[in-house]
C-alpha cells in the first residue's frame, strides 16, 4: 500500500488565515481597480455606520429603545452605508426629546406627545459630529410606551429629509480619510514599530475605496507591514522545524514547515527543509516496508501555490 506524504507548503493554513486572506484579495485587486476607476461598485456601501441606541432617554420605555435602534439600522442599510464594523468608527445614533406630553379627554383617555427626534452621524474616534437631522412627530396611545412607539415610527429612511443628512454624512467621511491619509498611515506605521501588525493592517484596510487616493496608499502601506509580519513568524517556524528534525519528530517539523507563506525570506530554506522531511520519512516508510513518492514529486507538491 502507497503512503503518500501530503504535507504542503501553502498559503493559507496558519497564522491568522482570514485576515492574511484577505490583505492577498485586496492586494491582488489594487490593479483592477485602477482600470475601471470603480466603474460600477457601489462605493458609499463600503462605509459602513453603527448604529447605536441612545444614552440620554432614560425615561423611554425598553420596547421604544429597540425600535428607534431598529429605525436607525434602516436609515443606515437603506441608504447604502449597513453593515458591521469590528472596530466602528463612524456611528448613526438619535435623541429624543418630549416637547410635550397630554392626557387627553377622551374615553379612554390617551397618552399624545409631541417630540423631536434628532439623529447624528459621528466620528466616534475623535468625537466629531458629521451631520444631523430633527424631526418632528407626534404619537399618541393608551400608555407612554404606544405613543413613544407611534412616534418612532415616523422615522422614515427613505424621505428626502433623512436621505440629505446621510448623504452629508457619507461626504464628510469621505472628507475625513482625504484629509487625513497621511496621519492614519503615520499611524499604521506607528503600530508596526509597536510590533503590532494586525491592528496596523487593520487601520489601514478599513479606507473606503470610495477615497481612492488615500485607499491605494493604505493599500501600498500594507505590503511591507505584511511582509514583515509573516517574515518575523517564518523564522521562528523554520527554527522550530529544525529542531524537531533534529529530535526526529517529522510530524512536527512538517506542521512548522506548513505554516511558511511563499514570498518570505526564509521560503527557499523551508522547501529545502522540505526536502530534508521527505527523506526521512522515505526513510522511515522503507524501514517498515511502505512504498514512499520520490523526492522529486514532493518538492513538487511542497512547493505548489
Amino acid at each position: 500500500m502507497k503512503n503518500r506524504i501530503k504535507f504542503e507548503i501553502n498559503k493559507n493554513k496558519n497564522m491568522k488565515n482570514k485576515l492574511i486572506t484577505l490583505i492577498s484579495v485586496l492586494l491582488l485587486s489594487i490593479p483592477s481597480f485602477a482600470q475601471n476607476d470603480l466603474g460600477t461598485i457601489d462605493d458609499y456601501g463600503r462605509i459602513t455606520l453603527t448604529p447605536i441606541a441612545p444614552n440620554n432617554v432614560a425615561d423611554m420605555p425598553e420596547s421604544a429603545k429597540k425600535l428607534l435602534l431598529s429605525r436607525l439600522q434602516q436609515v443606515a442599510s437603506k441608504n447604502g452605508l449597513g453593515g458591521v464594523a469590528i472596530q466602528p468608527q463612524f456611528i448613526i445614533t438619535a435623541t429624543v426629546d418630549v416637547v410635550s406630553k397630554d392626557i387627553t379627554s377622551t374615553a379612554p383617555p390617551m397618552v399624545a406627545m409631541n417630540m423631536e427626534i434628532t439623529m447624528y452621524i459621528i466620528d466616534y474616534v475623535n468625537k466629531t459630529t458629521f451631520a444631523s437631522v430633527t424631526i418632528s412627530a407626534k404619537g399618541a396611545g393608551k400608555t407612554d410606551t404606544k405613543a413613544y412607539i407611534q412616534g418612532i415610527k415616523r422615522i422614515n429612511p427613505k424621505s428626502s429629509k433623512v436621505r440629505s443628512f446621510v448623504k452629508k454624512g457619507k461626504n464628510k467621511i469621505i472628507e475625513y480619510y482625504n484629509t487625513q491619509c497621511d496621519v492614519i498611515i503615520k499611524e499604521a506605521q506607528t503600530l508596526e514599530n509597536q510590533d503590532k501588525y494586525e491592528e496596523a493592517i487593520h487601520k489601514l484596510i478599513t479606507v473606503p475605496e470610495v477615497c481612492q487616493e488615500c485607499y491605494f496608499k493604505a493599500m501600498d502601506a500594507i505590503d511591507p507591514i505584511y511582509k514583515k509580519m509573516i517574515g518575523e513568524t517564518c523564522g521562528d517556524d523554520i527554527t522550530a522545524a529544525k529542531t524537531a528534525l533534529e529530535n526526529n519528530n517529522i510530524e512536527d517539523a512538517k506542521k512548522y514547515l506548513s505554516k511558511i507563506q511563499p514570498g518570505t525570506d526564509c521560503y527557499d530554506a523551508a522547501v529545502d527543509l522540505a526536502k530534508q522531511v521527505n527523506s526521512m520519512q522515505t526513510s522511515v516508510d522503507e524501514e517498515e516496508g511502505i512504498e514512499q513518492a520520490s523526492t522529486e514529486e514532493f518538492v513538487l507538491r511542497a512547493t505548489a501555490p
